[in-house]
């Protein structure tokens, strides 16, 4: 089986909160040739963002994605077809009650088992300060909304650029997340997104790949063989 993995769309309710950043049809057209050359497509996480609106809660959370889904509407009835499957993560984690997107998914073909999750569950700050990344996210929200979209880009840029220094490392927290998962559903491989940067680790208990982001017109993704045993990132 081959699997095709991405994340961390970033589509916004509004466009000056959008940071998907591609014409509708170039991505589709990107999406026909994913589905010409894979068996699945796995969306993990983020694919919308729903905590840039000025008040935070369940009800507006919800409101922000349908606005976001009714923005792209030709995209979002792709991704509701069979090859697609979508988790959620920490920014569309309302598309859990709203639209049924697990936290986490399994595959297990050709005797190969791959475990994907958005990887935000394991972050520091988000564990330990979540009302500040909240806030920092609100923030950023505010910049673009006075028409400050680089700024708000600049301060993200330097998050995930300081987060991957800190924490992307094989000794880092996702690393060791994911040994702990590998171990927990006797997985070959663990699937993240989240950070924004790809990348590839080897572990004594398995593998994790990074999916990067195709936020900002990017369209980087992670192609998994579940028959080869083989993972490849794609940067584009």
């Amino acid at each position: 089986m081959r699997i095709a993995a991405l994340s961390d769309f970033h589509i916004g309710a509004h466009g000056y909160m959008d940071e998907f950043r591609h014409r509708e049809s170039a991505f589709l057209a990107f999406l026909d040739q994913l589905e010409g050359s894979h068996d699945r497509i796995i969306l993990v996480g983020d694919i919308y963002q729903t905590e840039h609106a000025l008040l935070p809660g369940r009800r507006v959370a919800a409101a922000e994605l349908a606005r976001a889904r009714a923005r792209v509407p030709a995209l979002c009835e792709r991704l509701r077809g069979p090859q697609y499957h979508y988790i959620h993560g920490n920014h569309d984690a309302v598309a859990g009650p709203e639209l049924g997107a697990p936290e986490t998914l399994e595959i297990s073909a050709d005797g190969y088992r791959v475990l994907f999750i958005h990887g935000h569950q394991f972050d520091p700050v988000f564990q330990r300060a979540r009302a500040a990344a909240q806030a920092a996210t609100w923030f950023t929200g505010r910049l673009r909304r006075a028409g400050l979209r680089p700024l708000a880009q600049w301060f993200e840029g330097r998050d995930v650029a300081i987060k991957h220094r800190r924490f992307g490392h094989i000794d880092g927290p996702y690393a060791r997340a994911a040994r702990a998962l590998l171990r927990e559903h006797a997985a070959d491989l663990v699937v993240m997104g989240h950070t924004h940067v790809p990348h590839l680790h080897r572990l004594p208990e398995g593998r994790i790949v990074n999916t990067g982001s195709c936020a900002r017109g990017r369209r980087t993704h992670v192609t998994i063989d579940t028959a080869a045993r083989s993972v490849e990132i794609h940067r584009a």
